[in-house]
C-alpha cells in the first residue's frame, strides 16, 4: 500500500505534474506551439509537457504523444529525449501495472543521464528505480536506490529532492515493520514540506506518519494524521491522498475491532477508486475489504474479494499485498474446513514473507542506512585519490610546458603587480593631496569665520571696557564724592549697598570684556588662558570649576588656539546654563600628535538620548571640531552628569615659534 505513495510522490517532483489539473486553453496553447515548431530537440520537450497535461485522465492520449516524442528523439539521435521519455512514461506504466518494464527503461535513463553528466536528472531517475523496486516488493534494492539518490542530493545541495527521498525511505522502513524509524523519517519529510509550503509533500509524509503511529498502536494520533492528509488531498484536488486516508483509517478501525466503520471506509474507497483506477489501490482495497468481511464471518464474500486481490497482486508483481492476501485466504479456507488448501496457501505466505520482510532483509536495509555516511566519506576519498593520480600523470607528461607556462605567468604577474603598485601609490598621493586641500579649505573658511567673530568680539570688548566700563567708573567716582560731601550718606545702608552693586557691575563688565577678547591667550598660550577663564567663572558660589594640565603645553597657530578656547568656553557656558552642576573639571593634555580636552560635570545630564544629536549649539560644536581635524564624544547619562571628550590631530597644525 505504501509504495503507491512513493510512486506518486516521485512523479509529482517532475514539472509536468504541475499541469495535472491543466485546462483546455493550456493544451490548445501547447498544441499551437507544437504545430509551429520544427522537428528539433525543443519540440521533444514540448511534446512531453503536452503529454503530461492529459494525465491521469486520458492515458491513451498521453501514451500516443509520449511515443511521438520518443520516435522524434530516435530520429534526432537525442539521448536526453529518450531518457526523459522513460522517466515520464513511467507513470503510465505504473498505472497499468507494468513495473518491470518501467524499471528496465528507467535504469537505461540513469545510464544516459550519467553519461551526459546531468546530475539533477540522474538522481531523479535513480529514485524512480527505487520506486519501481518497491512496487515489485524488492525492498533492499529500493532502499539502496533511495540512499544513492539521497547521496547525490546531499552533494548537490538539493534539499527539496532530499526531502522526497527521506519520505520514500520512511515507507521502506514501515514496510519492513521498523515503525519508529519510519515515523522518524516521515516526520523529517513533513517538516521539510512545511518549510517549503508544499501541500503534496506534507500529505505524503502525513500518510507515512499515520501508518507508523497506527502500527505502534497510537490509533488516535494516526487517525489524526490521515484526516489531515485527506484534507490536503481535497484542497489540491488529488484523490490519491483521499484514498490513502480512507484505506488507512479503515485499517485503524479494524485494529480496534470497529468492523462496521472499517467496512464503511472500504466501501467509500471503492467508490472513489472508480474515478482513479490505479491497480495498486484496488489491490489493497480488495485485500482490506476481504479481511474485514472475514472478521465479520462473511466467508464467501470475503473469499471473493481476496481472490480478486490475489489476481491483481500477481498481475502487478505486488509481493507485499500478495503475501497478506495469501495469509487471509489461508484463514478463510481453514474456517470453511478446506485444511489442505489452507495449508498450501499458508506455505505460499511463509515463503513470500521470508523473502520480502524477513529478518535478513530487514537487517540488510538497516545496515545500508547505518553505513550511509561512512560510504559517502569513503566514496569521496576514493574519488579524490583517483583525481590526484590522474593529475600526477598529467604533470609527468607535461612538466616542461607547465614550468615554462608558470615562469611566464610569474613574470607577467610581477610586471602587473609592479605597475599596479605604481598606480596605487600615485592614486594614494593624489588622494592625500585632495584631502590636504580639502582640510586647508575647511580651515580657511573656519578661520575667516573666526576672524569675523573675533573682530566683532574685539569691538564689543572695547565698547564694554572703554564705554560702559568708563561710564560706570565715572558714576562710582561721583558717588564717592557725594559720600564725602554729605556725611550722612556714609551711614546710609541703601547708599552703601548701591555702591557695592556698582562695584560688582564694574567687575562683571571687566570680566565680560576680558572673556570677549582674551589677551592672555595671545601672550601666554592656550593652557594659561583656559586656566584663567575657569578661575574667573569659579568665583560663583554655585559652581566650582577646576582646571588641570600636564607638562609644558606647546604653542600652536593663533587661530587654532583661539578656536579651541572658544570651543571649551562654549562647553562651560552649556554647563552653567543647563547642567545644574556644582562641580566641573577641565583637563588639557598633549601626547605626541594628539591634543585631548576633557570637560565633565556632576549635573543632571541630558534628559533624552536624542538630545545628543539635536540643538544648534551641539551641531555647531561638531562642525567646528571636525573642521579642525578633531573628534567629539559625549556621554550624557541622565542623573550622572555630562562628559565631553575631544581629540585633535595636531600633526598638520604648524607649531608657532615662541
Amino acid at each position: 500500500m505504501l509504495k503507491k505513495v512513493v510512486a506518486f510522490c516521485c512523479f509529482i517532483s517532475c514539472v509536468c505534474m504541475q499541469s495535472q489539473a491543466s485546462h483546455t486553453p493550456e493544451q490548445d496553447s501547447l498544441l499551437k506551439v507544437i504545430q509551429q515548431k520544427k522537428p528539433d530537440t525543443s519540440l521533444v520537450s514540448t511534446l512531453i509537457v503536452y503529454a503530461c497535461t492529459f494525465l491521469p485522465d486520458s492515458l491513451e492520449k498521453s501514451d500516443k504523444i509520449f511515443k511521438h516524442a520518443l520516435k522524434l528523439s530516435q530520429q534526432l539521435n537525442y539521448p536526453k529525449g529518450k531518457a526523459d521519455f522513460a522517466c515520464y512514461y513511467m507513470y503510465i506504466q505504473d498505472m497499468r501495472g507494468e513495473y518491470l518494464q518501467s524499471l528496465y527503461m528507467v535504469e537505461q535513463a540513469v545510464i544516459i543521464y550519467k553519461s551526459l553528466r546531468d546530475t539533477t536528472n540522474q538522481m531523479r531517475a535513480i529514485s524512480y528505480c527505487g520506486n519501481e523496486y518497491q512496487q515489485v516488493s524488492n525492498f533492499p534494492a529500493a532502499a539502496e536506490r533511495y540512499l544513492e539518490a539521497l547521496k547525490l542530493a546531499d552533494a548537490a545541495g538539493d534539499s527539496l529532492f532530499a526531502g522526497i527521498m527521506t519520505n520514500n525511505l520512511a515507507s521502506v522502513f514501515i514496510t519492513l515493520e521498523d515503525y519508529k524509524k519510519g515515523f522518524e523519517y516521515a516526520n523529517r519529510a513533513y517538516q521539510h514540506g512545511v518549510r517549503i509550503n508544499s501541500k503534496r509533500r506534507m500529505a505524503s509524509a502525513l500518510v507515512n506518519m499515520g501508518t507508523s503511529a497506527s502500527r505502534l498502536k497510537r490509533y488516535e494520533e494516526g487517525e489524526g494524521y490521515f484526516k489531515k492528509a485527506m484534507q490536503l488531498g481535497r484542497q489540491i484536488g488529488d484523490s490519491t491522498y483521499v484514498l490513502d486516508g480512507l484505506i488507512n483509517t479503515a485499517s485503524i478501525y479494524s485494529d480496534q475491532d470497529k468492523h462496521d466503520l472499517a467496512l464503511s471506509q472500504y466501501e467509500t474507497a471503492l467508490t472513489v477508486s472508480q474515478k482513479f483506477p490505479a491497480p495498486d489501490y484496488l489491490t489493497y482495497i480488495y485485500l482490506g475489504y476481504g479481511q474485514e468481511l472475514f472478521k465479520t464471518k462473511k466467508y464467501a464474500a470475503a473469499d471473493t474479494f481476496i481472490k480478486k486481490a490475489i489476481t491483481l497482486a500477481k498481475q502487478n508483481q505486488a509481493g507485499d499485498e500478495l503475501r497478506l492476501a495469501y495469509l487471509t485466504a489461508s484463514d478463510i479456507q481453514a474456517e470453511q474446513g478446506q485444511y489442505q488448501r489452507a495449508f498450501d496457501l499458508r506455505k505460499s505466505y511463509e515463503a513470500l514473507n521470508d523473502s520480502l520482510v524477513g529478518n535478513t532483509t530487514r537487517r540488510n536495509v538497516q545496515q545500508m542506512e547505518m553505513q550511509y555516511q561512512s560510504e559517502k566519506k569513503d566514496r569521496d576519498l576514493t574519488e579524490k585519490k583517483l583525481q590526484l593520480t590522474q593529475k600526477d600523470l598529467q604533470l609527468q607528461q607535461k612538466n616542461m610546458w607547465i614550468v615554462i607556462f608558470l615562469v611566464s605567468v610569474v613574470l607577467s604577474l610581477v610586471l602587473i603587480f609592479y605597475g599596479w603598485q605604481r598606480l596605487k601609490h600615485r592614486h594614494h598621493l593624489q588622494q592625500q593631496q585632495l584631502q590636504t586641500l580639502e582640510i586647508e579649505k575647511t580651515v580657511q573658511v573656519l578661520e575667516a569665520m573666526m576672524q569675523g567673530e573675533e573682530k566683532e568680539r574685539t569691538r564689543l570688548s572695547k565698547d564694554l571696557h572703554d564705554g560702559v566700563g568708563g561710564l560706570l567708573s565715572a558714576v562710582k567716582m561721583h558717588f564717592g564724592a557725594l559720600k564725602h560731601e554729605r556725611t550722612f550718606l556714609q551711614s546710609d545702608t541703601g547708599f552703601n549697598h548701591a555702591l557695592g552693586m556698582l562695584d560688582d557691575a564694574i567687575g562683571e563688565v571687566r570680566k565680560t570684556a576680558h572673556n570677549l577678547m582674551p589677551e592672555l591667550l595671545a601672550r601666554m598660550g592656550l593652557a594659561e588662558a583656559l586656566h584663567y577663564y575657569c578661575r574667573n567663572v569659579s568665583h560663583s558660589k554655585k559652581l566650582s570649576i577646576n582646571f588641570y594640565t600636564s607638562g609644558n603645553m606647546q604653542r600652536f597657530k593663533g587661530n587654532f588656539e583661539l578656536s579651541v578656547y572658544r570651543i571649551v568656553q562654549e562647553l562651560i557656558n552649556n554647563i552653567i546654563k543647563h547642567s545644574h552642576a556644582t562641580e566641573a573639571l577641565v583637563q588639557l593634555t598633549q601626547h605626541d600628535q594628539l591634543l585631548t580636552i576633557t570637560v565633565e560635570d556632576n549635573g543632571i545630564g541630558f534628559q533624552h538620548a536624542a538630545a545628543l544629536n539635536s540643538g544648534m549649539g551641539l551641531n555647531n560644536l561638531q562642525s567646528r571640531i571636525k573642521a579642525l581635524n578633531g573628534h567629539l564624544e559625549l556621554d550624557a547619562s541622565t542623573g550622572r552628569g555630562t562628559t565631553a571628550y575631544i581629540e585633535f590631530n595636531i600633526a598638520i597644525m604648524q607649531l608657532m615659534e615662541v
